[in-house]
């Protein structure tokens, strides 16, 4: 039973930063940003070719947070570049734009890292493994779970306790009103999306040594991002931490008992919740903690 909890608690963890990243721009840009994944996908490759420049481990570790900047900052000129020419113009417009680069990203990707699987597990080998009362975990998993609580706290205490957490609010709160009190809205949305796309690539370089990555997974975090999104609620990072931890535990706990239908979980778990309550758990009209 342990084995299953660490995988659902690895799992848990890197959905609650892809979907809190995305949770994060819907809040502040009202943008379901289709391309989201493709930033996940991005912080994989990106780590891929750190890791490849030595096996010293502290850069292997130190490579989510680099790919997580790099994307950040490709955030940022997607963002300003393409986005904020759509804003105001309808859905579909936001739509298309952000499901067409998802096809963009991954010729991209194509080019640079080419089609073929990609891993590194160099980190787990270096780091060793730990003994849990009987099952032996590669320590690696333990960090990735630290890391990833760590940062979900550092995230609640910026949005919380700040002043640039309180701009970000309140942006997500009255766009209009927080620009009439002196508030440049175009820097908060250049923040906003450098922070999400930052979240998403972060999740990518953790999971590097885990799974590797391959053309189509972006599609598939996203997929199950949205879930998450759904499931805990729209605008609200308490509900994506427990749907994210809701998912993950139950499919992991359905991969090890009903492989065959874990997906199919899942997704029976955000019906559910969808005819329960429509608004998701913890649904909400702006970022909350």
């Amino acid at each position: 039973m342990i084995p299953q909890i660490i995988n659902g608690l690895i799992f848990a963890s890197i959905l609650f930063l892809v979907a809190t990243g995305l949770t994060i721009i819907w809040g502040i840009l009202r943008v379901v940003n289709f391309a989201h994944g493709s930033f996940y996908l991005m912080g994989v490759f990106i780590a891929y070719s750190i890791t490849r420049l030595s096996t010293d481990p502290a850069l292997h570790l130190a490579a989510p947070f680099i790919a997580g900047a790099i994307a950040g900052i490709v955030g940022i000129a997607f963002e300003r570049g393409l986005l904020k020419n759509v804003y105001g113009r309808g859905e579909l417009f936001e739509l298309l734009l952000t499901y067409g680069m998802i096809f963009v990203f991954m010729d991209v990707f194509r080019i640079l890292w080419g089609s073929m699987p990609i891993s590194d597990p160099t980190i787990t080998f270096k780091l060793g493994v730990i003994s849990l009362g009987g099952p032996v975990v590669p320590l690696y998993n333990i960090y990735l779970i630290v890391i990833a609580a760590v940062l979900a706290a550092l995230l609640w205490f910026l949005l919380i306790k700040t002043k640039v957490g309180m701009i970000i609010r309140a942006t997500s709160f009255d766009t209009e009103v927080t620009s009439a009190f002196g508030v440049n809205v175009n820097w908060v949305y250049a923040l906003t999306f450098f922070l999400g796309c930052f979240l998403a690539g972060f999740a990518g370089g953790l999971m590097l040594p885990i799974t590797g990555a391959w053309i189509g997974l972006d599609v598939d975090m996203l997929i199950l991002a949205l879930v998450v999104l759904v499931v805990g609620g729209m605008g609200s990072i308490k509900g994506a931490l427990v749907a994210s931890l809701l998912i993950g535990l139950v499919r992991s706990f359905g991969i090890s008992m009903f492989p065959a239908i874990e997906l199919a979980i899942v997704y029976l778990i955000m019906i559910v919740v969808l005819i329960v309550k429509p608004s998701g758990l913890f649904g909400g009209v702006e970022v909350e903690g």
